[in-house]
């Protein structure tokens, strides 16, 4: 104990020693600095204090700059809106349009801006929550914000762009005049996906204030009344689905019903449809006639016990059916004629024999037997 205390000791002593000689040593440059000082010109020392006032300006402002790049400051490229045309992120959640041609930025500080549709050049752009319009070409701002009272504004399409004022939706062109009135309503209500009001070969689809969707033309006349819970684009064919209560139906291209909602679900193909309802999935032509009556998702083999062992051990054996699905629903089809035995409505099926099937009904959960006629057995 003794030793560590005389070594504890002795460390103090060099440390103190050190300090003492640090203090001596920087009293002697002082001395000969202030003595060089005052030897020295008057021109020299205010060479020298202007030298370190300098320093001490750049030195305040690049800690200046740190400060606003890292609050306020360009980040990174966030998008690409043509060749010569990129937005820049800044650290404030703002952007700036920048043209890499002209190497100048086009846009004060924006909220947001999105690129123009497929085969235009107008996009649209935010100033808090004010829209306006600018050339993705460019970058130039065609439709300035600030100037117009635009709350919502959406890209042109067919030489149209629909923009809101005071909840109405109305579309303007190119040029800002007002093209259809300020007549539409705009409503959040039961909206299950974005429609975009954007013009396609002359139709847009459109809302009332309850949330339903219809169809104007291009002078703004309702030519599918707003009555549907979803109105799709329309396909190759003319024809468009319509959704009411989670059930498809389809418009021909004269907008007549050609299938009232009432389908769990409808694949438009390029000749025909495919149709799903009550668990039954088939194909029809253009004009209604069925080319394929018995169509399904995928399927399974089925096994069934034959024996049982004293280890509880089971000896299986392949039926002659197939558990098929539609819409994740299973059925029952004979695996040899190919042909179905029940629609697809339970949610599993189990076979306890060569004859007798186990189902769970997919809605009601309940479970009964079916034989391989699909009857139910008591």
């Amino acid at each position: 104990m003794k030793t560590l205390s005389k070594i504890f000791q002795a460390l103090l002593g060099v440390v103190a020693l050190t300090f003492a000689g640090l203090v001596a040593g920087g009293r002697l440059v002082w001395r000969k600095i202030r003595n060089r000082w005052k030897k020295a010109s008057k021109w020299v020392r205010r060479t020298i204090v202007v030298s370190f006032l300098l320093i001490a300006v750049a030195f305040a402002a690049l800690i200046a700059y740190a400060i606003y790049d890292d609050a306020k400051g360009r980040w990174y490229v966030d998008a690409t809106l043509s060749k010569d045309v990129v937005v820049y992120y800044y650290a404030d959640d703002t952007y700036r349009v920048y043209n890499t041609s002209t190497e100048k930025y086009t846009t004060p500080r924006i909220s947001w801006v999105v690129s123009a549709a497929e085969n235009d050049s107008l996009g649209v752009y935010a100033v808090c929550d004010r829209r306006g319009f600018i050339n993705t070409k460019t970058g130039d701002v065609v439709i300035d914000a600030k100037a117009n009272d635009y709350e919502k504004a959406w890209v042109f399409s067919d030489g149209l762009a629909a923009v809101m004022k005071d909840g109405k939706v109305g579309f303007i062109n190119a040029n800002n005049k007002l093209v259809i009135p300020f007549q539409f309503d705009y409503s959040d209500k039961c909206r299950t996906y974005e429609i975009g009001y954007l013009f396609h070969d002359g139709y847009c689809v459109m809302t009332n204030k309850d949330g339903k969707f219809g169809l104007i033309d291009i002078n703004g006349n309702w030519v599918v009344k707003p009555e549907y819970d979803e109105l799709w684009n329309a396909c190759e064919n003319g024809n468009r689905i319509v959704v009411n209560d989670g059930k498809h139906g389809v418009l021909d291209s004269c907008f007549k019903v050609l299938y009232p909602t009432e389908y769990f679900y409808i694949d438009v193909l390029s000749d025909g449809f495919v149709l799903t309802k009550d668990g039954k999935m088939w194909q029809v032509d253009l004009e209604g006639n069925v080319v394929n009556p018995f169509l399904f998702d995928g399927s399974n083999y089925i096994e069934y016990p034959i024996s049982y062992s004293d280890n509880n051990g089971v000896e299986y054996a392949l039926s002659d059916y197939m558990e098929y699905y539609v819409n994740n629903n299973s059925g029952i089809m004979n695996r040899i004629t190919g042909k179905p035995i029940t629609p697809a409505l339970y949610d599993d099926v189990y076979m306890m024999s060569d004859k007798l099937f186990k189902v769970q009904d997919a809605e009601t959960y309940d479970w009964y037997i079916i034989d391989v006629n699909g009857n139910r057995v008591n």
